[in-house]
């Protein structure tokens, strides 16, 4: 109110000058320029009238006298300013701020224009330091307080922005202590280039003073390139200073040059004889640090031989260099000598690594004493070098061994024990003349004995038992030559059964058969140690043949098969090496290849039989071969045992892993890793799929479980919800205080954004956020309908209370002696209740009591009597206000004070972010009744009723009850 009171007092004081003011000339010449006011007057008018932005500014370019300029100028700066004026383009203010306004009321915009694009075409279109200086602290939008401090480069301007914008806007603050920071570095360049140019000059002038020639070579360098960077702001005289310096030390320098340029080439070669030493130390030293390595001795020679060649060097860098060179040779020599030795204990591994396989593979038994002495090599020198691959190999030999030598001493053990009772045995058998029986156990004894010696154990039972033994050789050979008699009498049956097949007429497979079968008897008694006559041999030999060259026929047919039978076999397995040998085993199909091995096995069963002399040595070969591919197939059946076992380990720690999405696809990446190239049993191969079954179910039955849990949480989200919009619903419906029902809605949206940032299921939030906006809706309209009535109710209560105080003062002004009259106001007024907002109280309540305070006192009536205009005027103000924001119109004689009001002020109240009219009503409805008392105005009062029948009115519409 007080700067509505400023205004129209100021309006008041330049009523009279506003048109001279306007023109831009003395108020002394009005009369001699009231002709022409008189000719531009309609044009004025017509301009004043103007409300539109576009036809402001063409009718400002196209004035052609100054008071038309002026009046244009001023309405379009006006209309721009007032919050009436549209919101338009950023081309089309471009184009009416370059219609011709001075810089004044380009001034005015960027301070005071309505909408932010026209502050901020204005303030680019503004050069005042203290107008970008005053936007870029004052104005509401930091998009346009950002382009007045960019365009502003006023140092005390920046230094005023900089100390008042604080931290309100700290990229407004940021810009100005840039731009303040860039002024201070140009103006301290100055200085800053005379201190750099000084200290330049004076370090050229040092050069070449110490004798520092190359030093101060490379420094005039750095010198020249600094000084040009300043060169363009430097003087012509301390250019030709440089240059003066510059020429100097270089004639100096090209001086020491050529005087030193033998003592150069000769310290450059020095130099490089030192380096070339240096390298050949440093190779030295790299292979002192390698150690025992092949090629060291060729190294060596090499290394020696280069330093042998070395150039000629000072003799004091000579000896030190002599000196490393002998110690590192020191070294490599000891390393020489190490890996010399060393090859030798390699060689007597491999030798006693081909002896200890050779005692591997021989089936006879182990002499302990030699066998132990060679495992005591062996095994020292294996860790001796365990660096190198025989070591591994004779280390597992030296285990076999010894394993072998334990097995072997206790069967030799287990022996001798057992060798009183099989020595009882063979003499048992020797007496009862049984030489089958008696026979196989003096060899077993006699092996046993063997036995024994060898491994070394009870030397004295040995020999004992060794004289028993002998003591009975003369029994046993009685009983074999008994055994030759009955071998030859058999020999004589065999011979004449063979003499019978001569004649014998039969199929010649049946004689063949029968041929087969008598050599096989005359073989097993050949092998019984009874050797034959050999008369016998020759009747049984001749016989056979005679047989044989009957049955030629059949056994060559027979032959024909068996040699086809071995072509077949041979076939077969030349097939399986070629096979084996071309198979790349990185990239094999294991399933083909036990195809493969399983048909080579049933083909080889197929083939028949083949000669004796042929058939062990294919089998050995095809099953050699065949060996060979089941290792292939058992070393790839055990790697793929490790790696499922190791597929199981990692989805089994997959179990716990917190990041149950990470654990999932890794589990499925796992499962495409599961296959199966060669089979283990089928038990092995089931227990192992049900363990990977296990763990892998265990992981997705996490997700499962996280998915119930999610689905579980989403309906309680849901639940919460539906609970808040109806607990909304309940809230609106009932009857509530509008301070306890504003509480409660914030409560309840302040609930409701906690629930929103919640899940809820995607078909439910669509229908759920309307159910919410419905329901909260409502409870806004009811709240603002409780609100309304609340100060529907409070302006009445302040209107009874306005009353009682306009009654008290009219009673002191017409009748000073009412003291009843006042005792009856006093009464009345304790019966009336107290305004909610103790403010409003405050304020009302004080223009009571002032009332009683002048009813008793006379000076303070005459103060109270002295008010009556000013609040005459106050009414008038505020009852116009009101009609502007009620929407009715006021006199015909008040239409101009309306409108500068209009421009004036209500420009400025909205712009304070008044965004409800009826809420400034309100206030200005409270200042009315707090009004002091006024003289009596009929038709102010008929003004102020229609006033408040259009506002309630206007609340009805804007606020239903619900």
């Amino acid at each position: 109110m007080m700067l509505l009171k400023r205004f129209f007092q100021k309006r008041k004081g330049t009523s009279d000058t506003v048109g001279a003011a306007a023109q831009g000339k003395p108020q002394g010449h009005a009369k001699d320029q009231e002709p022409r006011r008189s000719a531009t007057e309609p044009r004025i008018q017509a301009i004043t009238a103007l409300n539109e932005l576009e036809a402001l500014a063409q009718a400002l370019k196209q004035a052609t006298d100054e008071a038309a300029r002026q009046a244009a100028s001023t309405r379009l700066v006006t209309a721009l300013c007032n919050d009436l004026a549209p919101d338009i383009s950023a081309e089309r203010l471009q184009d009416i701020l370059a219609s011709g306004l001075d810089a004044q009321a380009m001034e005015r915009i960027a301070r005071q224009a309505h909408t932010p694009q026209a502050r901020r075409a204005a303030i680019a279109s503004t050069d005042s330091p203290r107008v970008l200086a005053e936007c870029a602290i004052e104005d509401r939008l930091a998009a346009n307080r950002g382009v007045a401090v960019e365009r502003l480069e006023d140092k005390a301007a920046l230094e005023d922005v900089q100390h008042r914008i604080g931290k309100r806007d700290k990229n407004v603050y940021r810009i100005a202590r840039e731009k303040l920071r860039l002024i201070a570095q140009q103006e301290e360049r100055p200085r800053l280039i005379r201190t750099q140019r000084e200290d330049i000059l004076a370090k050229l002038e040092r050069l070449g003073r110490l004798g520092s020639w190359s030093q101060d070579r490379a420094l005039l360098d750095h010198l020249q390139r600094q000084w040009a960077e300043i060169a363009e702001e430097v003087e012509p005289e301390w250019q030709a200073r440089l240059e003066s310096e510059r020429d100097r030390f270089l004639r100096a320098y090209d001086d020491y040059c050529r005087e030193n340029a033998a003592l150069l080439a000769e310290q450059a070669a020095a130099e490089a004889a030192r380096k070339q030493a240096e390298a050949l130390l440093e190779e030295l030293q790299a292979l002192v640090d390698q150690g025992e390595t092949e090629g060291l001795d060729l190294a060596c020679e090499r290394v020696a031989t280069a330093w042998e060649t070395l150039p000629k060097l000072p003799a004091s860098a000579r000896t030190a260099l002599d000196k490393r060179y002998a110690r590192l040779m020191q070294a490599l020599s000891s390393s020489r000598q190490a890996l010399a030795d060393r090859r030798q204990q390699a060689e007597r591994l491999v030798k006693l690594q081909t002896k200890l396989e050779q005692l591997s593979g021989d089936s006879k038994a182990l002499d302990c004493k030699r066998t132990e002495a060679l495992l005591r090599d062996g095994r020292a020198l294996a860790s001796a070098l365990s660096s190198e691959p025989e070591s591994s190999t004779v280390q597992s030999l030296a285990e076999r061994l010894e394993s072998r030598l334990q097995r072997q001493r206790k069967q030799a053990e287990q022996k001798l024990k057992q060798f009183p009772e099989r020595l009882a045995e063979l003499e048992t058998h020797l007496t009862a003349g049984e030489l089958k029986k008696a026979d196989p156990i003096y060899q077993s004894l006699q092996s046993a004995l063997e036995l024994i010696r060898v491994s070394g154990i009870h030397k004295g039972e040995e020999t004992k038992l060794s004289h028993r033994l002998r003591a009975l050789a003369p029994r046993l050979r009685e009983l074999q030559n008994w055994r030759r008699w009955g071998a030859d009498q058999h020999r004589e049956e065999l011979c004449a059964q063979m003499e019978a097949l001569t004649e014998k007429e039969a199929p010649l497979e049946a004689l063949a058969e029968a041929l087969r079968g008598l050599q096989a008897d005359w073989k097993r008694l050949d092998k019984t140690g009874s050797p034959a006559s050999q008369a016998l041999w020759d009747r049984f030999h001749q016989t056979s043949e005679t047989v044989y060259a009957r049955c030629q026929p059949y056994m060559e047919s027979q032959a024909a098969e068996r040699e086809a039978n071995r072509v077949a076999r041979e076939q077969l397995c030349a097939q399986l090496e070629e096979f084996l040998s071309k198979v790349d085993w990185e990239r094999v199909d294991w399933k083909k290849m036990m195809r493969a091995e399983r048909e080579m096995r049933q083909t080889w069963s197929g083939i028949g039989q083949t000669e004796g002399r042929h058939r062990k040595q294919l089998e050995r070969r095809f099953y050699q071969s065949l060996r060979q591919l089941d290792q292939r197939l058992d070393a790839e059946r055990k790697r793929n045992q490790a790696h499922k076992q190791q597929l199981v380990e990692r989805v089994q720690a997959l179990v716990d892993l917190p990041d149950l999405d990470a654990a999932i696809e890794q589990t499925k990446a796992i499962q495409r890793e599961w296959h199966t190239t060669v089979p283990a049993r089928q038990k092995d191969e089931n227990k192992l799929w049900q363990r990977f079954r296990a763990a892998c179910d265990a992981v997705f039955a996490r997700r499962a479980a996280l998915q119930q849990a999610h689905a579980s949480e989403l309906h309680q989200n849901l639940e919460a919800r539906e609970a808040l919009c109806r607990e909304a619903h309940e809230i609106a419906a009932r009857e509530q205080d509008a301070k306890q029902m504003a509480a409660a809605q914030r409560k309840l949206a302040e609930r409701w954004r906690a629930a929103e940032s919640l899940p809820v299921p995607r078909q439910a939030a669509a229908k759920l956020a309307q159910t919410w906006q419905k329901s909260y809706a409502k409870l806004e309209a009811q709240r603002r309908s409780a609100e309304e009535r609340a100060r529907a109710a409070s302006l009445a209560l302040l209107k009874q209370q306005a009353t009682l105080c306009e009654r008290i003062e009219q009673m002191l002004l017409s009748d000073p002696s009412g003291q009843a009259e006042t005792a009856a106001i006093r009464e009345a007024w304790t019966q009336l209740p107290t305004q909610e907002d103790a403010k409003l109280q405050q304020t009302i309540e004080g223009r009571f009591q002032q009332g009683l305070a002048a009813a008793e006192n006379t000076g303070k009536k005459a103060a109270l009597s002295a008010q009556l205009n000013e609040n005459a005027e106050r009414k008038a103000q505020l009852c116009l206000q009101l009609e502007i924001i009620a929407g009715i119109d006021s006199p015909a004689e008040l239409a101009q004070q309306r409108l500068e009001f209009q421009v004036s002020r209500l420009a400025e109240r909205m712009a304070e972010g008044e965004d409800d009219p009826l809420q400034g009503a309100a206030s200005l409805l409270h200042e009315w009744y707090a009004c002091g008392p006024a003289p009596q105005d009929q038709a102010l009062s008929e003004r102020f009723d229609r006033i408040s029948e259009a506002l309630t009115r206007r609340r009805a519409a804007v606020v239903e009850p619900a």
